[in-house]
């Protein structure tokens, strides 16, 4: 592009021609100062429309232009923030953020929600560096704290309430004790292994005295549908659709209160390069939190077909879980020893003696709550 303004300020291109060129550069947020000087120098050549006394100081006072150029140029020094991508699997509970999009809370904003069909998909993105911020249960944030010591929770968007179950066909499995030798579907994951472990401990059994079916979520439905297994450790909205094909619930996460958190996780070096785009995620979360509150068929029918079940169905999956509420998340994450470095701390503990973490994770810069002043 600077050699085509040079071009038009010697005489040797045509200035038609160079606008039709760095058009789609401005378009794209390209700095316009270089056109205006370049119009400017074609204006001032030595034509027939130049005037003789404005081309004679040009000539003998080139720095003039030199000066001109620099302020120009120095206008054009900030670059707009770089794409927050945030990912998500299937859950009502990240549905807010998706809400948030459809009332218009993102538009003009580098922010750029990224669907991945399972958890595992959403924790391998982030770690390769596609993904900025990821939603996360607290369980598998802890897991993917032991290698990346660098991260940040800045929200939490959701605590479970017995949306996260283990489900089973009740004609062959009436109890959690006739889980025994059973085909059992779990995805390989920290929050499934945590439902399963602690269901299988109700009964006093262990996961050598069941056959389990390693699934991600977007096969669970079709696994227990076409007979591939027994039962299922599934959550929303895949509990909802098994349920109406007859399974029954047999231990869910109004047993483990506390211990299924869905937060939002970044990485350290994000708080200060991308705060203003990180702020505006969490308020456009507590925005759509408030319409969802405000006008619940509403917002139902908008976020109900990405699931797709019915805005009933979408209702009644919201019964099994909390979602907290800027003043909720204030008492969960601020303070010297926020409530969440405790439930934290008790899941450590939990996953270290059932062999879910290989070692113990430093949490004492995990949670930030810069975001939820």
């Amino acid at each position: 592009m600077l050699y085509l303004l040079a071009r038009v300020g010697m005489g040797c291109c045509d200035a038609k021609f160079t606008i039709m060129c760095i058009t789609p550069l401005v378009r794209d947020g390209i700095c316009p100062a270089f056109i205006v000087v370049g119009m400017h120098l074609y204006w001032c050549r030595p034509l027939k429309r130049t005037s003789p006394l404005m081309f004679k100081i040009l000539r003998n006072n080139r720095w003039i232009l030199g000066v001109v150029m620099s302020l120009f140029l120095m206008s054009c020094t900030s670059e707009p923030e770089k794409v927050v991508r945030v990912g998500t699997n299937f859950w009502p509970g990240y549905e807010t953020l998706y809400l948030a999009r459809s009332l218009g809370y993102f538009e003009n904003s580098p922010v750029r929600l990224v669907e991945l069909s399972s958890t595992t998909d959403v924790l391998q993105a982030f770690r390769n560096g596609l993904l900025e911020v990821a939603a996360l249960t607290m369980d598998e944030t802890l897991t993917l704290l032991q290698t990346e010591s660098d991260l940040r929770v800045i929200l939490v968007l959701d605590i479970s309430s017995g949306a996260d179950a283990l489900l089973a066909n009740p004609s062959s499995i009436p109890a959690l004790l006739d889980l025994k030798g059973k085909r059992v579907a779990v995805e390989n994951s920290a929050v499934g292994a945590t439902v399963l472990i602690r269901a299988l401990e109700r009964a006093n059994l262990t996961p050598e005295d069941i056959k389990i079916i390693p699934a991600t979520v977007n096969s669970h439905y079709e696994f227990y549908r076409n007979g591939k297994v027994d039962a299922v450790v599934t959550f929303e909205p895949i509990k909802t659709r098994l349920m109406k094909e007859g399974a029954k619930v047999l231990f869910d996460s109004r047993e483990i209160p506390g211990q299924i958190v869905d937060v939002l996780v970044t990485r350290k070096g994000l708080l200060d390069k991308q705060s203003k785009t990180l702020q505006l995620l969490v308020n456009a979360q507590f925005k759509a939190l408030t319409y969802l509150r405000s006008h619940p068929e509403e917002a139902a029918k908008m976020i109900a077909p990405r699931l797709a079940i019915s805005p009933e169905e979408l209702t009644e999956s919201y019964k099994g879980m909390v979602l907290p509420s800027l003043t909720v998340n204030q008492s969960l994450i601020k303070g010297a020893n926020p409530a969440l470095r405790q439930t934290a701390k008790e899941l450590i503990s939990m996953m270290m003696e059932r062999g879910l973490l290989y070692k113990e994770p430093q949490i004492e810069t995990l949670i930030s709550d810069r975001f939820v002043q």
